[in-house]
């Protein structure tokens, strides 16, 4: 995937830094901040990273069983939140299937929402939350940062954060268009609706598959 193919640029120019591989801007950030970490397999860099940075509540989820017991392993402080189910456009559960990995194996520890030819035999039935559900069960009518690695179910994410009314002051998302049944067109929409909702991108990876986007008018706001 090109970034001609995609057709998107760094839009704003702010202060950024970066934190497991995600670029974010720490303008406004602080302890009451609250992260939305979705997708975090065996890697809490990120999590732990801004915990230790700016001493703010990060909730994560993954619904992937090997890494539900792999996080009870590992020592978190008491910042990190993690609830063991996907996130996606609906409320109750959802059939994912492993990933194939590249070198032809038949499972994977990764779910997905798409069927790269795993099978559906050996898909799962996982529990799957709305971000808005989540922020009403939580207690909060915010969030700092959401930051996004759900395999594909990314689109009807943001396109339910949009249709609700939930403006996150950043998302940091990682788009799947490189998979085979994920056209190009569904980036390249789903980054329109998110500049009409006054999102501006500040950071693309090389690969062209890490967004990062802010909301310009509450930018603006924690600007001096």
């Amino acid at each position: 995937m090109t970034g001609h193919e995609v057709r998107a640029e760094v839009e704003l120019e702010c202060v950024t830094m970066e934190i497991g591989g995600w670029s974010f801007s720490p303008i406004g950030l602080g302890d009451s901040s609250v992260v939305f970490s979705l997708g975090v397999a065996n890697d809490i860099r990120f999590d732990k990273g801004v915990i230790e940075r700016f001493s703010c509540q990060v909730h994560a989820f993954d619904p992937t069983p090997r890494w539900v017991e792999w996080i009870r392993t590992q020592e978190t402080p008491p910042q990190f939140h993690f609830h063991p189910f996907a996130i996606a456009g609906n409320d109750g559960t959802l059939r994912m299937f492993p990933r194939i990995p590249k070198k032809g194996k038949r499972s994977s520890s990764m779910l997905t929402l798409v069927d790269e030819g795993a099978g559906s035999d050996i898909a799962i039935e996982a529990p799957v939350r709305r971000v808005p559900t989540i922020m009403t069960e939580l207690g909060t009518d915010r969030i700092d940062i959401l930051k996004m690695d759900i395999e594909a179910a990314e689109y009807e994410v943001i396109d339910d954060l949009l249709d609700s009314g939930v403006l996150a002051y950043q998302i940091l998302v990682e788009f799947h268009h490189r998979f085979k049944s994920v056209p190009t067109e569904k980036t390249k929409s789903v980054i329109k609706k998110l500049r009409a909702a006054g999102y501006r991108i500040f950071h693309i990876s090389e690969k062209y598959r890490e967004f990062s986007f802010i909301h310009e008018p509450t930018f603006r706001k924690h600007l001096p």
